[in-house]
């Protein structure tokens, strides 16, 4: 089975196989899946918001990275409903700084996948503990560790 590993500021979109976004701290993961279409696509975004800063990378910030991962999703034929799992927003340090800052990372995520309509199936997030999205785009199946 082909496996797909997204890494911190990158995306994919793939038809089968598995997608993995490893090693979420402080960012957060995205998975969407769309049983119809046995599609999923994955984002690993690393800061709440761009506050009208233009970056190169639009999946650097979750207010961009939300909108930018689902039109890539859609150019490829996935159409909802779509399975949600985000995970991730860990404070690292673990102290109320670190904490507050994956807060805020969370938030926004799900402030991005509100607008876009998304209802959030899985969610691991918060607390001190680096995590792991797995999609298996064959089974159909999300698997956050």
């Amino acid at each position: 089975m082909a496996e797909k590993k997204i890494k911190l500021l990158q995306y994919a979109v793939a038809r089968s196989g598995r997608l993995v976004i490893d090693h979420i701290g402080s960012g957060v993961g995205i998975m969407l899946y769309s049983p119809s279409h046995r599609i999923g696509a994955g984002i690993h975004a690393l800061a709440p918001r761009s506050s009208g800063i233009v970056s190169r990378n639009p999946i650097m910030y979750a207010n961009t990275a939300v909108p930018f991962i689902i039109k890539a999703f859609q150019e490829e034929g996935a159409t909802s409903p779509f399975s949600v799992a985000i995970a991730g927003g860990a404070g690292l340090l673990n102290n109320e700084t670190s904490l507050d800052s994956g807060r805020k990372m969370v938030a926004a995520v799900r402030d991005a996948l509100d607008g876009a309509d998304l209802t959030i199936k899985i969610d691991k997030t918060g607390g001190t503990k680096v995590r792991s999205i797995i999609l298996d785009i064959d089974a159909g199946k999300i698997k956050i560790i």
